[in-house]
């Protein structure tokens, strides 16, 4: 197959309208167009995550921090600041992690990745990567601009279906939940209480795709586990979340 013809099959894969013009753009000009069409198609999807859904999470946190819902100045600009702040972290994880989309492994496997690199004042690489910049982005925000309390779903659920249950969640983000994980989470759970203050409960972050919190505390001397997810998500992710939680309540999940 001619390096036109693959390039034009990948992007008609991932859905460009016009792939035979980007395929003959890469070879004719020598521009990385498949990994720019695929960086440019994952931050349209996370553009398009922003639904009505999202923004009445938005509403909803404010009203919780304390903004007047009545001032509309206040609310569009807090709203304006917590999506770009969003638009932000969407972007920077994007870079550090080009196989956190949607495509199937054996897609993946044929298409090129990126890095943001580090270079001299004379534009020179030094080959040192920029790696994982979402995740410090809160220690450059002063505490009004992070965000605050966007609860995806409240309840709780069997404590026997707590590692299915994480393993789930961490599935609907594009996080690759694995042992270690579920170590920190197995550690920590033992020593909450959830009738302390949420703000006692054991936190741990789902970074894929987007982010999640979860928050989790035993019910002592019981069999279940009360659980809070949060974070900014679109509707679908929010009812199928919504689901997990009623499912991991009532049925008892067998291991895979």
């Amino acid at each position: 197959m001619a390096d036109a013809e693959r390039l034009r099959r990948l992007l008609a894969a991932l859905g460009a309208e016009d792939p035979q013009g980007w395929a003959e753009s890469e070879v004719r000009e020598n521009l990385p167009q498949l990994a720019r069409y695929r960086l440019l198609r994952a931050l349209s999807q996370d553009i398009e995550a922003w639904d009505s859904a999202a923004i009445d999470s938005l509403r909803a946190w404010m009203k919780a921090e304390g903004t007047d819902p009545t001032d509309p100045v206040a609310e569009t600009t807090r709203i304006a600041r917590a999506v770009a702040r969003e638009t932000v972290f969407s972007v920077l994880h994007r870079l550090a992690d080009p196989n956190g989309d949607d495509l199937p492994t054996e897609l993946r496997q044929q298409l090129p990745g990126w890095l943001l690199m580090e270079t001299t004042p004379a534009g020179e690489p030094t080959h040192r990567v920029l790696g994982a910049l979402y995740e410090d982005l809160g220690t450059t925000e002063s505490p009004a601009a992070a965000p605050g309390d966007r609860t995806v779903a409240d309840g709780w659920i069997r404590e026997t279906n707590l590692r299915a249950f994480c393993e789930s969640l961490a599935a609907e983000v594009g996080y690759d939940f694995d042992d270690s994980d579920w170590l920190a989470i197995d550690t920590a759970l033992p020593h909450t209480d959830d009738e302390q203050p949420r703000s006692a409960w054991y936190a741990y972050p789902l970074v894929g795709r987007t982010r999640l919190d979860l928050h989790v505390a035993r019910s002592v001397g019981g069999g279940e586990v009360s659980v809070s997810v949060r974070g900014t998500v679109d509707s679908r992710t929010r009812i199928r979340v919504e689901l997990l939680v009623d499912v991991m309540a009532r049925y008892a999940v067998a291991p895979g």
